[in-house]
This record gives C-alpha cells, sequence and structure tokens, in this order.
C-alpha cells in the first residue's frame, strides 16, 4: 500500500483505478465497459492479474476490482464510475508519472466508442478462454434460439451474426479490415468482398488493438 493525498493509502490497483478514469476524464460509459477494459489491462499490466477474472455471463468479470472500487468509494475518491474532485487530484499526479499512458489511453478510447454487441463480440473473439462460457455470447455470436435451428443451419446463423456486427464497426472506421475479419470469422478477402458488397469503403489502421 502506498500513501497519496490526505493520506489515504492506495494499492496498486486503485492506483490502476483512479489511472484509467482520469484517461476517461473522470467518467467511464458503463461498469460493462469499466470491467472489460481492466481486463484488457489486466492482459497488460502484471500487477493486475490479482484481479483474477472469471467468465460471467457477460464475459470476464472480476469480483475483486467491485471491492476495490467499493473501497475507494468509501474514501470519497469515485462516485458511479466517476471521479470525485477529490479523486481528480489524486488520479492526476498519478496519470502524469505513469509511464506507459498511450497504452490505456489508446484502449480507453476504442473501447468507449464500442456499443453493448460490438463490445461482447471484441473481448469474445480477442480473449475466448476468458468468455467461453459466457451466456451472452450466445446473443452475440447468434445461437439465441439454436433449438430450434437445424444443425447444418447452426454455423451459417453464427457468422451471420458476426459478421453483421464486424460490417457495422468497419462502417463506422471503428476497426481495420483486418480485424472486422477476424471479428466476423471470415478471411481477409472474405471480408473484404463483403466490404465491397456493402459500399464500405476498408479502413485501415496501424495495428490493432
Amino acid at each position: 500500500m502506498m500513501k497519496d493525498l490526505n493520506n489515504i493509502e492506495l494499492s496498486i490497483v486503485e492506483k490502476y483505478i483512479l489511472i484509467l478514469l482520469y484517461a476517461h476524464e473522470g467518467k467511464c460509459k458503463g461498469n460493462l465497459w469499466f470491467q472489460k477494459e481492466m481486463f484488457k489491462l489486466a492482459e497488460v499490466f502484471k500487477e493486475l492479474k490479482r484481479l483474477n477474472f472469471k467468465s460471467s455471463s457477460y464475459g470476464p468479470r472480476s469480483e475483486t476490482l467491485e471491492k476495490y472500487m467499493s473501497r475507494l468509494e468509501e474514501s470519497g475518491l469515485i462516485k458511479d464510475l466517476s471521479l470525485t474532485e477529490k479523486g481528480y487530484e489524486i488520479a492526476k499526479p498519478l496519470w502524469e508519472k505513469f509511464k506507459e499512458k498511450e497504452i490505456i489511453k489508446a484502449k480507453v478510447d476504442f473501447l468507449e466508442t464500442l456499443d453493448e454487441d460490438e463490445l461482447l463480440l471484441y473481448i469474445y473473439v480477442t480473449s475466448y478462454e476468458a468468455s467461453k462460457k459466457s451466456n451472452v455470447k450466445n446473443k452475440i455470436l447468434g445461437i439465441l434460439g439454436i433449438l430450434a435451428i437445424k444443425k447444418r443451419n447452426v454455423e451459417d446463423s453464427i457468422l451471420q451474426r458476426r459478421k453483421e456486427i464486424a460490417l457495422k464497426m468497419l462502417k463506422e472506421e471503428k476497426i481495420s479490415l483486418g480485424l472486422a475479419a477476424k471479428l466476423a470469422g471470415l478471411s481477409y478477402f472474405e471480408m473484404l468482398d463483403e466490404a465491397i458488397k456493402h459500399g464500405i469503403k476498408p479502413f485501415e489502421v496501424k495495428g490493432d488493438i
């Protein structure tokens, strides 16, 4: 534990939480996004491995993270996924001293642009092991009503839903053609053909999130 302003003791995880909220300019889009953003950061920063994310109905979730959040709320540093005035005072110097802030900023800027379906598809495809038990992935991957679908049509149903979401993200220039192909479960050139069919100009970025 380390002491900061007003003699408040902060763990390394609590510091990351404040830094992430600061990258949001103080307020996160919602708890689903916050959980997934912290999950993606835990893939990069070993200090966050202790959050021990588990599969849930909405993909990877950490009860430990929620406990840290409650502690920060009790300390008056955050409220409703927003930094309080006191929280800003502590988060600002933490952000300024953090050497890899561009990693956090890039993930925040990308994930916050996604709607719920896009977010869950992205997390499921890019972090399959942590999401494979998710019930919500069934919705995203087109398995709802699976008992009413003949077995030979199940794969087509799954790919259709994935492709639909990926094309929407590509059209809105949220992702590159390469990432769209991965999310859709198609090859690069198959995705290119789909983009052309739907009048979408492929959007390329330097490296995918």
